[in-house]
């Protein structure tokens, strides 16, 4: 007998104050007057769509719909209502809910609703803007094209006791949607997506000591660490810019990436004290947000970051998902020369020379040796010998693999907390064609890293070769916006996850920008030839296969498609159907 409790099919929306505990502090009968005609208000606007008002909760409201049309509708009819009613007001004192809305079961029992689908609407809430609007994949699809607006990609998320990262979506007016492709990397008004944005400025080396270079950097790396898992936060990385960003204001620099804040600081190195120097800019008025000096000694390191963290996201009003809080607690590396080697190691591990890398490993060993409990070195160090595997730099990649598996399976045996393991072990799942658990732990690098371009890029890879290439779209678009200076890497799975569409037009467009940012990877060429074939565009195909057999003389089509792990034959023959038309052997 089945004893679950009947379940219904509903849009369920969630709404919330944003900056409410504020505003009660400035002046809590004013804030309580408000807050009673914006529930008025809200409420009367659900009934007139067919809704029903499950419960309140303070300065929260839970409401239930049949059709996810009426839900959407009235949702952006509450934003319009408040924003007309807050018109007068000064923005400080302005009344702003974040609505969030799913569609999935719930139970409805003595009058309310429970179940998953309650908690990812609740979750959505919390991830949009304020006067904002947050939708789940599953609203997204049953809208469709019904409504007029458009729906901007935002991540995935996790969300507590789902399995599965949710998809999310932001409402916005059709025809102002921000564009994602990396072509607007030249604008200095870019769309910020979504949640608050933030990029960190490098820190700068405030001591004489030019040799404590490493420092400054090791200590952004480690911010950026922190930050890239907080899901409330939208962190894009400029470190690849083609400027020096040390040499930019912090509104260049914000200005550049399209992000509304921008943290810029130093640090001062002496011996085993330390000094760091913090601020908050908002980039479009050009105001202190928030400012801070720290005086410490190595030790009390991470409880600066931890600090400067909680400042964040205290000043920027970003709302956290259950146990977020605690997750930027770190205390992985309390031996100052462990901590000196791994920001050593840090420096050198992105390099592009074998030696480089291989420095690299040896400090990241160095920090395992030096600190053996911790997790943060095993993961470290697999990322530094997966990075000789990604660029090709060591004589056998099979043995340094098999260290980076390794090394990132330590690292999740003690509580990994920087994901780094997750997607190696994605990647090596990805390569023995063990598609499930690739996909799991793709799931679970963007789960555990949020804001980490890699992380959706390499789950947008995984999708390819899973036969799911419209799912990876999104996601190899907000790999571009999370980095949107310099990144030829993400326009080049763009253009795979279009031509795996039949988007050749579009695939063309991306392989060509992937190309122009970098002229030395022959993967976008593929898809230029394969994409142009399709097309019947031959001369653009031909000078492709040049470009192909330029940068890899000895190319062969069979070898290649041995190393292809596609989940479906048909799937690897209709690429190489369409690079064998076009001239390949």
């Amino acid at each position: 007998m089945d004893d679950r409790l009947p379940r219904k099919l509903a849009a369920i929306l969630y709404a919330d104050v944003a900056g409410y505990s504020r505003l009660t502090g400035d002046d809590e009968d004013a804030t309580h007057r408000a807050l009673s005609d914006s529930l008025d208000l809200i409420s009367i606007t659900i009934q007139s769509y067919h809704g029903k008002v499950m419960h309140y909760a303070g300065d929260a409201v839970l409401a239930m719909f049949d059709a996810v049309v009426d839900a959407v509708s009235c949702a952006t009819k509450i934003q319009e209502q408040l924003e007309a009613q807050n018109a007068d007001l000064p923005s400080q004192r302005r009344l702003q809910f974040r609505i969030g809305l799913n569609l999935g079961d719930v139970i409805e029992d003595r009058g309310d609703i429970y179940g998953d689908g309650v908690n990812i609407a609740a979750r959505l809430e919390a991830l949009a803007e304020p006067a904002g609007i947050c939708i789940s994949d599953a609203v997204r699809t049953a809208l469709g094209h019904k409504l007029p607006f458009d729906y901007l990609f935002i991540g995935e998320q996790q969300v507590k006791n789902i399995t599965e990262p949710v998809r999310a979506y932001r409402i916005v007016e059709q025809g102002t949607m921000a564009t994602v492709l990396v072509t607007e990397r030249e604008s200095t008004k870019l769309q910020p997506l979504g949640k608050p944005s933030i990029a960190i400025k490098p820190f700068d080396n405030i001591g004489a000591d030019l040799e404590q270079e490493y420092f400054a950097d090791g200590l952004t790396w480690d911010l950026q660490i922190a930050l890239v898992k907080l899901p409330g936060l939208f962190l894009i990385e400029g470190e690849s810019s083609v400027q020096d960003p040390r040499q930019m204001t912090a509104q260049e620099f914000g200005s550049m990436l399209g992000v509304r804040y921008v943290l810029k600081g130093g640090v001062r190195k002496s011996g085993e004290r330390v000094r760091v120097n913090a601020e908050l800019m908002e980039i479009l008025t050009g105001r202190k947000i928030w400012g801070e000096r720290y005086d410490g000694v190595l030790e009390d390191l991470f409880t600066i970051q931890d600090e400067i963290t909680e400042e964040i996201v205290t000043s920027m009003e970003v709302k956290l998902v259950s146990g977020e809080a605690a997750r930027y607690r770190r205390h992985e590396i309390k031996n100052p020369t462990a901590r000196d080697s791994m920001y050593r190691g840090e420096q050198l591990l992105y390099g592009s020379t074998k030696q480089e890398v291989q420095e690299a490993q040896h400090l990241m060993e160095e920090v395992i040796r030096l600190e053996p409990t911790s997790s943060l070195g095993y993961a470290m160090a697999a990322m530094a010998y997966w990075w000789e595997v990604r660029r090709g730099l060591g004589g056998n990649a099979s043995s340094a693999m098999e260290q980076a598996v390794l090394l990132a399976r330590e690292s999740l045996r003690r509580k990994d907390t920087s994901g780094y393991p997750h997607l190696i072990l994605a990647h090596a799942h990805l390569q023995k064609r063990e598609f499930d658990e690739a996909l799991v732990e793709a799931n679970h690098g963007v789960m555990t890293r949020p804001s980490c371009n890699g992380a959706y890029t390499l789950k947008a890879i995984v999708l390819i070769y899973l036969g799911r290439p419209a799912e990876a779209i999104d996601l190899a678009r907000y790999a571009v916006r999370l980095e949107p200076v310099n990144t030829p890497m993400y326009p080049a799975i763009l253009a795979s996850s279009y031509h795996g569409c039949g988007l050749h037009e579009e695939a063309i467009s991306a392989a060509k920008e992937s190309i122009e940012l970098d002229n030395g990877n022959i993967d976008p060429y593929l898809v230029l030839v394969a994409s142009s074939t399709a097309l019947g565009h031959t001369s653009e195909a031909q000078k492709a296969i040049q470009d192909v057999l330029r940068l890899k003389p000895g190319f062969n089509l069979k070898e290649f498609a041995e190393s292809q792990p596609y989940k479906e034959q048909e799937d690897l023959e209709r690429l190489t159907s369409q690079l064998s038309n076009a001239g390949f052997e």
